[in-house]
């Protein structure tokens, strides 16, 4: 059990635009140069009594455990797939089919929003989504850099990592897991990846040392970050910062963050990063309503993807 020591401070409140602040959507105001990460601003927020370890060091059963976590939180917490819900019917894709890859064989389970996220993590950050289905690997890129905390065994805490690469693999066709996880991921995953392309294209244009690192494959960038109820919320913080040192110890000379909750805007804010571009959750619908909603479609109350009038801020910073 973990030592009875003082909490960090909270971050500082982070606020973004609404939808309503149109002269702060799109790409933002960029400085003139990128801004230097800066520890020691952000040394206060820190958990240093708590070690991270590397998910290369957990077993199977723990990676799994940790997707679980994982997905629950992003199910309590993620601010579009709080108010989103998966399409009315289980799809039929997944009906009486196993899956099989270095974690395990098993059936799709339940369809909810948890387990959807479950399989969405399982399939698209842990292992190789552009793998034939026949030959799934882990994403060893990820295993190498992602970091957690682990308490009597159990991961209460992780941050999955990667580099953000040029050029994106094609993913594989006919997997029917990926494609029912898509049926409620797509607007989801369509809204924040928009962004990051506009933002990394906006970037690439004005800094010639961050389209070098891009190409280069030095750009980080963070795929999620959640922990289990069993962690204070202010030791998330620790996660977050020593994933930008591990990766800058790694040779990574940029990272790259889409927040979608204001914390993670505040993480980057913490650290110096720059806002690069925003966009808003309620400018227009984006799924269907309950009632207009086909029995495959994903739905919200209001055909909004988010119940909260605020949006997906894309950072970076220099490493």
């Amino acid at each position: 059990m973990q030592d009875a020591n003082p909490l960090p401070p909270k971050l500082p409140w982070c606020l973004y635009p609404t939808a309503n602040d149109t002269d702060q959507h799109g790409v933002l105001d960029m400085p003139p140069k990128l801004p230097e990460v800066n520890f020691e601003a952000a040394e206060k927020y820190r958990s240093r009594d708590r070690p991270t370890v590397s998910i290369a060091g957990l077993t199977h059963a723990q990676i799994l455990q940790m997707t679980h976590m994982l997905a629950g939180s992003f199910a309590r917490n993620e601010p579009m797939n709080k108010h989103v819900h998966p399409p009315k019917c289980t799809s039929s894709a997944v009906l009486n089919k196993t899956h099989q890859d270095p974690l395990g064989l098993a059936s799709f389970g339940p369809w909810t929003t948890k387990n959807i996220l479950f399989w969405f993590t399982r399939l698209v950050v842990l292992t190789n989504p552009s793998d034939p289905i026949s030959h799934i690997e882990l994403n060893q890129e990820v295993i190498d850099h992602s970091l957690a905390f682990v308490e009597q065994g159990e991961v209460i805490g992780a941050a999955l990592n990667s580099a953000l690469h040029a050029e994106e693999d094609k993913w594989r066709i006919g997997d029917p897991f990926l494609d029912a996880v898509f049926q409620y991921q797509a607007p989801i995953v369509d809204f924040f990846h928009r962004a990051e392309i506009e933002a990394i294209s906006a970037l690439v244009e004005k800094y010639p040392a961050f389209r070098t690192a891009h190409q280069s494959g030095k750009v980080g960038y963070i795929f999620m970050i959640a922990r289990s109820p069993q962690l204070p919320s202010e030791q998330v913080f620790e996660l977050f910062a020593a994933s930008f040192e591990h990766l800058q110890r790694e040779g990574f000379e940029y990272m790259l963050v889409t927040g979608t909750n204001n914390w993670t805007g505040a993480a980057c804010e913490t650290l110096g990063a720059a806002r690069i571009y925003f966009t808003p959750f309620r400018d227009r619908p984006r799924v269907a309503t309950e009632q207009t909603a086909e029995d495959d479609e994903p739905y919200s109350s209001d055909g909004n993807i988010s119940a909260k009038d605020s949006g997906a801020m894309v950072y970076v910073v220099k490493l």
